[in-house]
């Protein structure tokens, strides 16, 4: 099973330059809590990605103004990225615990050789054969 056979193709991305506010209005309407940062919408470059909760306890809780950050402001760069030929059955993601908070997060990025944003696995843990280590 390689990654291009779980992950959701072409997901929903956030520009780096969208705002907070913009960013939790996207993840609304499309009823999703994490998505992937990209340089801009065609070119889908990752540079991290940034979930409602990082939204309200980096943004939000920190005192900033949500309207004023941008998705870049608070955009992580710890969440583990494959290749759509990957091997996902054995594949090991170390469990993703946010110091800050302790709130556990699993996704998986998937990106193509040139570092675009081609798929997305958002509960790894869900998928026969991959593991969540502790």
């Amino acid at each position: 099973m390689r990654a291009a056979e779980v992950m959701i193709a072409d997901p929903v991305v956030a520009a780096a330059g969208a705002t907070s506010s913009e960013v939790a209005a996207l993840m609304r309407v499309k009823n999703i809590s994490v998505v992937p940062v990209v340089d801009n919408p065609k070119d889908r470059r990752y540079l991290g990605t940034i979930s409602d909760r990082d939204i309200v306890a980096r943004c939000v809780g920190a005192g900033h103004d949500p309207t004023d950050c941008s998705a870049a402001d608070h955009a992580r760069t710890d969440t583990p990225v494959v290749k759509p030929e990957t091997e996902m059955k054995g594949y090991k993601v170390a469990k993703q615990l946010d110091p800050t908070d302790h709130h556990v997060r699993s996704t998986i990025v998937v990106l193509n050789g040139e570092k675009k944003v081609v798929g997305f696995i958002p509960h790894p843990e869900e998928i026969d054969g991959i593991q969540i280590q502790e």
